[in-house]
């Protein structure tokens, strides 16, 4: 625990892992012992929810919704983090935000006014998906899947308090991506001081990931203003930039009927086949559903004309229509995404499988055939 002085408040903060069972011992020898008038805690008021209802957790996520509003990426990161620190928790034999649920049974036990200072998690989401672009995003992704086969080594707990879970996930990108960490932590560190300075009580205790704790501290007394923290970027319109791959490719398609209609035929069949043929095999060896795969068949000469939609957009929405995941699907994802059996048994997991291997495969497709157009018009 480490206690300041700010203004006419005291303020006891308790950094925490959110992984550790020491943690949890902290937060009650710190409420117990300072009495405080209130209890700050590093959660917004649906994930307090979530955490104290657990039982309701997944239960109602409608995934073809996700995917149809073009979430599915950011949800997948979310899940993907929480799988990572959960995965850590169990190695620890303890629960992810055990601390931050004995401090909320604390306070209400005691009759302590509690309070949730963090920033809404979808807001952080969508400032932080708002501000990666396509190749970021995909690394941001593939970073996550890749620490779920990360070996089990000996943990150490005063490790883990030097750095929030969340933000442990991500460090190794710091230096790629700098939003990450802007977003993520400096901004979340601001918010939650502001609601520090805002709090009116004057003896507190403040229950954070020790990642947290300097750069609250830190912003302590300066100018912020929640509303801006708060803003979620508008959604990007389509860049022109990305006509311009489908717009070369149906120019060289035309130059070549024009110059040989034959060779032109060939090729546009050629082109259907390829990038069909390779994203409908990709879809079946990860065990996809055959509605799954007529809709990858369809979609994928599609996909490729689209600068929004690729032809996993099409087999993702088949997919959760044909099987829908089930509550299970979601609850035992932090074990499953450690196996690399359970990632064509999982019913989320395979999602993400089939949208990534049918974009890839039919892309490739359509490379090679590109390929073979500007040859034959050389």
């Amino acid at each position: 625990m480490k206690t300041i002085h700010y203004e006419n408040k005291t303020i006891h903060f308790v950094p925490t892992a959110h992984v550790s069972k020491q943690s949890v011992e902290d937060v009650r020898h710190a409420i117990e012992t300072t009495q405080p008038d209130a209890v700050l805690i590093e959660l917004d008021a649906g994930r307090a929810h979530g955490l104290m209802n657990e039982s309701e957790r997944q239960s109602d996520i409608d995934v073809i919704e996700i995917i149809k509003n073009k979430e599915f990426a950011n949800f997948s990161a979310k899940l993907l983090m929480g799988s990572f620190q959960k995965k850590i928790a169990e190695d620890l034999e303890t629960e992810v935000g055990a601390e931050m649920k004995e401090a909320i049974i604390l306070a209400n036990d005691l009759g302590i006014t509690k309070y949730y200072i963090d920033r809404d998690i979808n807001t952080t989401m969508q400032r932080l998906w708002g501000d990666l672009g396509f190749f970021k995003k995909t690394s941001f992704i593939v970073s996550l899947v890749l620490s779920s086969f990360d070996s089990k080594e000996e943990i150490d707990i005063e490790e883990l308090k030097q750095e929030d879970m969340l933000f442990k996930a991500m460090s190794e990108m710091d230096t790629k991506l700098p939003q990450l960490s802007n977003v993520i932590l400096h901004e979340r560190n601001e918010y939650m001081a502001k609601k520090i300075m805002d709090n009116p009580y004057d003896n507190l205790v403040v229950v954070i990931g020790a990642a947290h704790l300097d750069g609250i501290i830190e912003n302590l007394g300066k100018d912020i203003s929640l509303y801006q923290l708060d803003q979620i970027p508008l959604k990007k319109k389509t860049n022109p930039l990305q006509w311009i791959l489908p717009i070369i490719f149906v120019l060289l398609f035309t130059v070549l009927f024009f110059k040989n209609p034959t060779s032109g035929k060939d090729e546009l069949i050629r082109w259907i086949l390829l990038s069909s043929g390779l994203s409908t095999l990709g879809a079946l060896l990860v065990g996809a559903h055959p509605k799954t795969l007529v809709a990858t068949i369809i979609g994928a000469p599609l996909g490729i004309l689209s600068p929004v939609l690729a032809v996993g957009f099409f087999s993702g929405i088949a997919e959760a229509y044909a099987r829908p995941p089930k509550v299970s699907d979601f609850e035992n994802l932090s074990d499953d995404a450690s196996s690399v059996k359970m990632w064509f048994k999982n019913r989320f997991l395979r999602i993400i499988l089939i949208m990534f291997v049918t974009s890839l495969l039919s892309s490739i497709g359509t490379f090679i055939v590109t390929g073979k157009i500007i040859s034959k018009l050389l």
